[in-house]
């Protein structure tokens, strides 16, 4: 049993260092792959397609002259195009160094069009990929139907629910229900109540007494959120916040909703039927308000509750495009969420604590892995997306830094100068490792 401790933390280091390793090579290889395709596309010829960085462990060279390799540092990699100086396409080779049929196929003697459909290509897959692993999660699944339709009722509704499998709700309390996020909507905020209902059961109308009631139980805990560090769990049902009784979900946002941002929050949970006390400050996110429902930074603890208390509504299989649009949808929420979090730090004074780095990214790796596959794949979706999204920040040396180049370019008429592009690209680095040091800092202060 000693045996089995002391190599326990050994094993959860290598699922750690393992799930990292794979999450990174595929989000790295989709994005280059999409730099060198649509550059094969347009007649850019690439050198080298590099995963990871140093001395190549295995390579190989294709009929079309690009030689694939896997080098000894797995933290990235690159296309280098013929007559990139580097593998961030950078600087340029000497056009006398080059034959005529590398000088017809390099990179940086291609069209405009052709070198900006390149660099785009390489974040656009990282999206792509995103849009693919959301619909393929969702595919297998059935969806709630938005029909006012209750489909299940779970032990977590309780037995004075009032509603049967089947019901079609049609108001409640005298409030019309014409999709099932009304039913919803309308129960949260009278929680605890005895409600008149309407419903159509055995195919006519009924008139029936409804009670729901949604105790703040946790249903799960955001990694990396005060919660978290508290030793919140899973199963906790808070009830006591400051002192205050909390004895509904709603109850618990409209208590935090109220809270001022620094100011720490004093929690009490029943565990299994023992009362535990935590601390801790809440950070402050964009998310719903409670009561306008406009979107507003609010301070919250990064825990989720059960959607809909155990009044489940209907099931329907999820039609291929339907898929792809949820896939588009989980995409642009994680792009969107990120740049208001982004613009949260810069105009509201948002926590930059929550920036994390390559360890961050490590850790919620090894948890995902623990979790199962489908946690990995949902994992590589979201930092595929952010990786795509960073690299369009208009940074030299990132994607999004070339793309600003062309853009003057092609309103100059002619390329940005070689100083200006060096100088620029030095500038730009300097930039990325200084963030790279910042999470970095993060990363080791949570640790």
């Amino acid at each position: 049993m000693d045996l089995l401790a002391t190599l326990q933390p050994v094993a959860n280091l290598v699922t750690t260092v393992l799930s990292f390793l794979v999450v990174l090579t595929v989000v790295v290889f989709v994005h280059e792959f999409g730099h060198y395709i649509v550059g094969r596309w347009c007649g850019i010829r690439a050198q080298v397609f590099s995963v990871g960085f140093g001395r190549a462990l295995y390579s190989r060279t294709d009929k079309h002259g690009t030689k694939w390799q896997v080098a000894v540092l797995p933290l990235g990699g690159f296309v280098k195009f013929v007559g990139d100086m580097d593998p961030a396409s950078a600087g340029r080779a000497e056009d006398d160094s080059l034959t005529p049929e590398e000088h017809a196929a390099s990179f940086h003697n291609a069209g405009l069009l052709a070198r900006t459909l390149t660099v785009f290509a390489g974040p656009m897959a990282n999206f792509l990929l995103s849009v693919v692993i959301f619909a393929a999660i969702v595919l297998p699944l059935e969806q709630g139907s938005s029909e006012p339709v209750i489909g299940e009722i779970t032990e977590k509704a309780g037995a004075e629910v009032g509603f049967e499998a089947g019901d079609r709700v049609i108001s409640i309390a005298g409030e019309p229900t014409e999709e099932f996020k009304d039913l919803v909507d309308i129960l949260t905020k009278r929680d605890s109540e005895y409600l008149p209902a309407t419903v159509e059961r055995d195919g006519a109308e009924q008139q029936i007494t409804v009670f729901f009631h949604q105790p703040a139980e946790v249903l799960s805990v955001t990694p990396g959120m005060p919660a978290e560090g508290a030793g919140m769990q899973r199963g906790d049902v808070i009830v006591e916040i400051d002192g205050e009784p909390i004895p509904t979900f709603r109850a618990l946002q409209l208590a935090t909703s109220v809270k001022s941002h620094g100011t720490e929050m004093e929690v009490v949970v029943d565990r299994a039927g023992e009362r535990v006390a935590m601390s801790f400050v809440p950070d402050l996110i964009r998310r719903e308000h409670p009561t306008t429902g406009e979107q507003v930074l609010l301070p919250t603890m990064g825990i989720s509750s059960s959607v809909f208390g155990g009044i489940e509504p209907a099931k329907e299989p999820v039609p291929v495009h339907r898929a792809l649009w949820i896939g588009v949808q989980e995409t642009w929420r994680v792009i969107s969420g990120t740049l208001s979090y982004i613009g949260d730090m810069i105009f509201e004074g948002a926590d930059t604590s929550q920036l994390g780095g390559p360890i961050r990214i490590a850790e919620i790796s090894g948890d995902a892995a623990e979790q199962g596959f489908s946690s990995v794949v949902w994992l590589i979706a979201v930092l595929s997306t952010s990786i795509g999204l960073i690299n369009l920040f208009p940074i030299p040396i990132l994607d999004g830094g070339h793309l600003l180049f062309y853009a003057i370019e092609f309103i100059r008429g002619r390329p940005v100068g070689e100083t200006w592009m060096k100088v620029s690209t030095m500038i730009g680095l300097s930039l990325v490792l200084l963030l790279m040091v910042f999470a970095t800092y993060n990363d080791i202060v949570r640790l």
